[in-house]
């Protein structure tokens, strides 16, 4: 009777859909940071750090998330030419960054074609599994996640984005959640304004004060988000307010405090921060929007493990390799969705 009373008291889950969970994965954001930490060698000793950190973590986010479909958004060729028209300086510091791997790599530019060489590796992987790929030619993969995240967000469906791009946080709502890599953490409705100290719809007006060091986009000197909660209190809660409040504070107040008549000094920098990094508005032309929406409307594709298997004999990655079963297992279920 015991056990008939707590099974009468379970609700019965209707069954998921094919877009009913979905997971949008950053996917050079995944590589380079699994790139730069893993220095994973395979038995011929090539470095295979970057596929090697990809593929366990695509396994477990969807072991822990369980999405219902994965989609891994690339950055297309090109992709930062719009921004970089905004401000040059826009990304221009990963030109000249250090090498990563001292000791595998004896240059930069070996480096960098070893991590291409990764990416294109880590795709065909990606080609047998139960997953959608998508990249557009002068798009950045933030554009696309953006779009399709809201898209789904509007027609109700739940969307989790993995990426340690803090700039997705601004897009979190009462369907769409961050899930960041680093910390292992879900950040959603019920906890992001903890973490922000702000409403996320703010969060971009947050940034465009105070830039991004990631993208090398400088902001105001001597703002930090403790000053501006404390001078601009609307933006912690106030969900409608722009970038004409922050303009007309500091207008209001120009004789209390220094920091008013620098930000309208620097007002031109604040604008097109807040431009290069807002993706409530990302401008997609009919032709692409078509084809990014395709990942939203086709079916699953089948999980072909001969082929994996195959790459995994070439590269031999361990790890993968000696519980590929295990980890290919994980996927099945992806298939079932229709």
């Amino acid at each position: 009777m015991k056990y008939q009373d707590i099974l009468s008291k379970m609700e019965a889950k209707p069954p998921r859909g094919l877009n009913d969970d979905i997971l949008l994965l950053d996917g050079m954001n995944t590589l380079i940071r699994s790139f730069a930490l893993i220095k994973s060698m395979n038995p011929t000793g090539s470095h295979v750090g970057g596929m090697v950190g990809f593929l366990r973590s695509l396994g477990y986010i969807n072991r822990i998330l369980d999405p219902t479909r994965i989609i891994v958004v690339w950055d297309g060729k090109g992709g930062s030419a719009n921004r970089k028209n905004i401000n040059p300086d826009y990304k221009a510091q990963r030109a000249t960054a250090k090498i990563t791997h001292w000791g595998l790599y004896d240059t930069k530019a070996e480096e960098q074609e070893a991590l291409i060489g990764q990416l294109y590796r880590t795709q065909d992987y990606l080609e047998c599994l139960p997953v959608h790929q998508v990249g557009l030619e002068k798009l950045e993969a933030d554009d696309i996640i953006a779009y399709l995240a809201k898209r789904a967000s509007n027609s109700g469906k739940k969307v989790t984005i993995v990426s340690s791009d803090k700039d997705f946080l601004q897009l979190i709502d009462d369907n769409i959640s961050i899930y960041a890599p680093i910390k292992k953490k879900v950040l959603d409705k019920s906890n992001v304004v903890e973490e922000l100290k702000v409403v996320p719809q703010n969060y971009n007006l947050i940034k465009a004060l105070t830039g991004d060091s990631s993208d090398n986009l400088s902001g105001v000197k001597g703002l930090g988000i403790k000053t501006i909660v404390k001078e601009f209190p609307e933006i912690v809660s106030n969900k409608e307010i722009g970038l004409d409040y922050i303009y007309t504070t500091c207008e209001e107040r120009m004789q209390e405090k220094k920091i008013f008549p620098k930000i309208i000094h620097e007002w031109d920098k604040v604008e097109n921060n807040f431009k290069i990094m807002d993706l409530h508005n990302t401008a997609l032309v009919d032709s692409e929007i078509k084809m990014v929406e395709q990942a939203l409307k086709d079916p699953i594709p089948d999980l072909q493990t001969g082929p994996f298997l195959h790459l995994l004999e070439q590269d031999k990655i361990e790890g993968i390799t000696k519980n590929t079963e295990t980890w290919l297992s994980g996927f099945r279920h992806l298939t079932a969705y229709k």
